[in-house]
């Protein structure tokens, strides 16, 4: 009984601080520049710099120019994508893509102020804002000429305004894609002019789903909304993606298995996957993933992960579910990562349970979704990852307790920092990780800087990019 009202007081913790509703920008600064000398500020022109040098290897990757002449940014709001295109001769060339970080109302359009909704439709970007209280914000011209149009055709006033693409990871009615992101979607829209940056702001993507089945999902129809849908559509036409990924569908019988391989034995696991254990599979990938005593390696992750969760494997599944979080690509859809977290769970996968409660604090989810994310929904979560993730740190057990590190950090972080421990010492770097990132909270950075590393050179790739790791970065591959 102590055990779970402790584990609610953490629950109560992480959704206090996921709870902020961030409200737009009351006006924005048209400050829409061919480059950067004319910005006084030392601090802002070298946070722009930082921006394009992170963001021109891409361009660079697909031997594109920087800066290119024009740029379209896709924004799909239930997948929370936001992808780069470039326009050139040869037409449009996908760069990359960003991850909307907290979702907004529902999906359907933006009808009045108050409404809490992300408009949908062909917007431009009116003006940049430097000064933004979410670091730097980009303003969107809604609303637009079709936006005001169907106001007067139904009647509406104070259709809202001030949606802005902006830093920090809250939001009320915009596109929040994190500090980083757009600090580098800044520097390119400043490069490229916004005359020359188009946005497409799309409920589902529409290059797949059929407007009428769209507009079935809304869950306001007006009777505007096809022709709104179907605009949106044919502007997307443009912008295909490669078909290259298909989608994962959990086995009819998902459950959790017991790998025959040993624990992190990337060899003997590779073997018995290939033998067709799903739980080896499962947890090959899971090693490539991050790099637990492997190099990362996403080709192989995705590779493994897909074909545990296909053979019905859960936490295959689940580790998937983060894999198209994650992923810069085109395959980034958290609708889909929901879908499979949400089946890894059912499963009785903990660390399914976990990531969909992540995936609802964070706001991932569009209201009327497949999962009802309310606080209570988030609270059953975490109790039933507590529950079912093995609290004997040995073995395969090591990536369980890291997972409750993880769970009891925000709140609990005796009990995280036990956890961690546990899972270092028994060999998952993650678990190492864990351990810096619960010393550097305490304020004790010596120790911190040595579990980063650790975890680093054990090929535990978010480790090597935190401040003090970087001595640790040369990792001995096999």
């Amino acid at each position: 009984m102590k055990g779970t009202r402790r584990l609610r007081g953490v629950i109560l913790v992480a959704l206090a601080l996921a709870a902020g509703k961030a409200r737009c920008e009351q006006a924005a600064v048209p400050t829409a520049r061919a480059d950067f000398e004319g910005i006084a500020d030392a601090a802002l022109t070298a946070v722009l710099v930082g921006g394009e040098a992170r963001l021109a290897p891409f361009f660079a990757e697909r031997q594109l120019p920087y800066p290119p002449r024009s740029v379209t940014f896709v924004a799909l709001k239930d997948q929370a994508r936001l992808e780069v295109w470039a326009g050139g001769d040869g037409g449009w060339t996908f760069v990359r893509s960003y991850l909307i970080r907290a979702s907004s109302g529902r999906l359907g359009p933006k009808l009045t102020q108050g409404d809490h909704q992300v408009p949908e439709g062909l917007y431009r970007i009116a003006a940049l804002n430097p000064q933004s209280r979410y670091h730097l914000s980009m303003r969107l011209d809604y609303p637009n000429a079709f936006d005001r149009a169907r106001a007067s055709q139904d009647g509406r006033i104070r259709l809202g305004g001030d949606i802005m693409i902006h830093g920090d990871r809250v939001s009320d009615g915009c596109l929040p894609v994190g500090d980083s992101a757009v600090e580098e979607l800044f520097a390119l829209t400043a490069r490229v002019g916004t005359a020359n940056v188009a946005v497409v702001v799309s409920p589902v993507d529409l290059r797949r789903v059929d407007p009428a089945v769209a507009v079935a999902r809304a869950p306001e129809r007006r009777p505007w909304l096809r022709d709104l849908y179907t605009s949106i559509a044919t502007a997307l036409e443009d912008f295909r993606l490669p078909s290259d990924d298909v989608p994962v569908v959990p086995a009819r019988r998902t459950v959790v298995g017991k790998p025959r391989c040993r624990a992190y034995d990337e060899t003997d696991c590779v073997r018995r996957c290939g033998a067709g254990d799903a739980a080896s599979c499962a947890r090959a990938g899971l090693m490539y993933e991050d790099g637990r005593g492997v190099p990362a390696d996403a080709t192989k992750a995705w590779s493994y992960l897909k074909t545990a969760c296909a053979g019905g494997d859960a936490l295959g599944c689940a580790e998937l579910s983060r894999l198209y979080v994650a992923d810069d690509g085109g395959r980034r859809d958290t609708a889909r990562a929901v879908r499979l977290a949400r089946a890894a769970c059912d499963a009785g996968d903990g660390h399914g349970c976990s990531y969909l409660a992540r995936l609802c604090i964070d706001r991932l989810v569009y209201p009327g979704a497949e999962v009802p994310c309310d606080a209570e929904y988030e609270r059953e979560l975490y109790e039933r990852a507590v529950g079912l993730l093995q609290k004997d740190c040995t073995g395969w057990g090591a990536y369980d307790c890291h997972t409750l590190a993880t769970i009891y950090s925000g709140g609990d972080p005796r009990t995280a920092l036990r956890f961690a421990m546990g899972s270092c010492r028994a060999g998952d770097p993650g678990g190492c990780y864990e351990l810096g990132r619960l010393r550097e909270d305490a304020g004790d950075a010596a120790h911190a800087r040595e579990f980063f590393e650790r975890a680093c050179r054990a090929g535990y790739a978010p480790a090597c990019d935190r401040p003090g790791a970087v001595a640790a970065r040369a990792v001995t591959s096999r």
